[in-house]
């Protein structure tokens, strides 16, 4: 009887990885006969594997609150004493696509490369070159361009030595893009005729070999060549569409070679494809849009328009900032659905806890994230009254040798050394967060200077006691941080993010005075 229904999963499996990208409403079908099927049965991995992969067809059909309900409850069911590591890739790398559509970067990130070290350790080259893809075009979106090309052409190397060709025309593509962006020209040029060779589909091969082209005559002047395959790809643009999240991604890349031209009417005709395939994108496709539009107006039209844009621009962000705060209420509500139904012995009070840590916390370290400090900060800002605040940045001094010397093992221990020693010193209404990579920020609102100086130095005599050996440390031959702060007295969120920007310029002065040490100031008018 278990070895019958071994193979029946076995064959549920098989079909719905067969089919996922052909035919989406087919895997949702599978999927749920096999959650049916599997709950029946009490087979923890034919549910865990339909959970996962209902997550992947809400992926696909861009409902992101199911995609985290179907993903989410996977992971808390997922056992670790099982050695399920294909299974375990899957749900790691659309848990890293989950939150990468959700605008939630920093635990994107952490997911691809787990799914990366995972499928370093499977030896399946195939999918670390999909997933290496994927965290590359993360870094791309957000306009990290050096970090993209890195593991683009590691991703690259990887499928080349392999002899393997599962995203070959996709990384290709990227990789000429990017090196566009870098303005290495000669490289791009290379990635868009290897592309034209690898690329199978006839009309794929066309289209996308004349973005490239446009894009590359448009980069090194050559502005009649440049133009030709511009409106060839105004005519072609369904098929540029089949695609929404590359589609936005070329047309940005045509438009801005179409600005720095100083071609306004294909600028603009480029800008409404953008305007077109950016519903329902994601935040990061909101600011890139508003942008455009402002540079657009900038360059094209004339000055007396200017302050009307800059309006527009001004109300449109703040329509970003509301449509990031729905993201987060979405997230807290797909977590107390969650939590109910996994956890209906526990009460409230217990859900909430475990709500908060999932929201608002940083996945390693367990200190806050940078969204939950974005919302702090609206919420003292928002009407309130003149309250006084102050922001601590640290940063982990040469953390990028430790890495390098040490590995991103040690690398991640030494960060949650580090928050430790920020969260065991936080009082009352000190709000430590991890910034992203290795900088930290706290937010103190209504200390005095010297209770936030008295807390800097309280970290650093936690972390030193910790001692924690760094030997390519340019300063000392342990872990050390260096700070900068700024306090004042503010009510709005410009003046807010303007005490940010003294804190951080605060903290390069630490740099510049030899590292391990902190600097700062109070400013009364901004």
């Amino acid at each position: 009887m278990a070895e019958n229904r071994k193979q029946i999963t076995e064959d549920f499996t098989s079909r719905i990885l067969e089919v996922r990208y052909t035919d989406l409403e087919k895997e949702k079908r599978l999927c749920l006969e096999l959650l049916v099927l599997a709950k029946e049965e009490c087979d923890l991995y034919g549910e865990v594997f339909a959970l996962t992969y209902m997550g992947d067809y809400y992926i696909a059909v861009s409902d992101m609150d199911r995609a985290g309900k179907y993903l989410l409850k996977a992971q808390r069911m997922f056992p670790e004493d099982q050695d399920w590591e294909e299974l375990r890739l899957g749900l790691t790398s659309l848990l890293g696509i989950y939150y990468d559509m959700c605008g939630d970067e920093q635990n994107a990130i952490d997911y691809y490369l787990k799914a990366v070290t995972i499928a370093e350790e499977l030896g399946d080259a195939d999918r670390e070159c999909v997933v290496l893809n994927n965290l590359a075009f993360a870094f791309q979106r957000h306009r990290c361009y050096e970090v993209a090309l890195e593991f683009y052409q590691k991703a690259y190397w990887l499928q080349k030595n392999a002899g393997i060709n599962p995203v070959r025309s996709i990384l290709l593509e990227n990789l000429a893009e990017v090196s566009l962006f870098l303005r290495q020209y000669e490289e791009a040029k290379e990635y868009i005729l290897e592309f034209e060779e690898n690329e199978k589909d006839p009309l794929q091969r066309v289209v996308m070999g004349d973005k490239n082209w446009c894009c590359y005559y448009g980069a090194v002047g050559e502005r009649e060549k440049a133009l030709v395959y511009a409106d060839r790809l105004l005519r072609n643009q369904d098929v540029i569409n089949e695609n929404k999240m590359t589609a936005f991604e070329s047309y940005h890349m045509l438009c801005r070679s179409m600005m720095e031209l100083r071609e306004a009417d294909y600028a603009g005709r480029f800008l409404e494809a953008m305007e077109e395939v950016s519903v329902g994108g994601g935040l990061d496709q909101v600011q890139t849009l508003e942008e455009m539009r402002i540079q657009y107006s900038l360059l094209f039209e004339p000055p007396e328009k200017h302050p009307e844009a800059y309006c527009v621009f001004y109300k449109k962000n703040q329509q970003f900032r509301a449509k990031i705060d729905e993201t987060i209420a979405g997230a807290m509500k797909t977590r107390i659905q969650l939590e109910q139904l996994m956890q209906q012995v526990e009460d409230m009070q217990s859900e909430q806890e475990i709500l908060e840590r999932e929201v608002n916390r940083d996945e390693l370290t367990g200190a806050y994230n940078r969204r939950f400090l974005e919302t702090l900060i609206r919420e003292h800002t928002d009407g309130a009254a003149e309250e006084s605040f102050a922001f601590i940045v640290m940063d982990v001094d040469c953390f990028k040798e430790y890495n390098d010397f040490y590995g991103h093992l040690k690398g991640d221990e030494a960060l949650r050394e580090i928050a430790a020693c920020m969260m065991e010193g936080a009082r009352e209404r000190i709000y430590a967060s991890r910034y992203g990579g290795d900088e930290f920020v706290c937010v103190c609102i209504g200390l005095t200077e010297k209770e936030i100086r008295t807390y800097i130095e309280g970290v650093r005599a936690r972390l030193h006691a910790r001692a924690i050996p760094h030997e390519k440390s340019l300063c000392s031959g342990e872990v050390t941080l260096s700070a900068g702060y700024a306090a004042g007295i503010v009510k709005t969120q410009i003046e807010v993010r303007q005490l940010l920007q003294l804190a951080d310029h605060e903290l390069y002065k630490s740099k510049n005075s030899g590292r391990n040490t902190f600097t700062g100031k109070r400013v009364d008018i901004l």
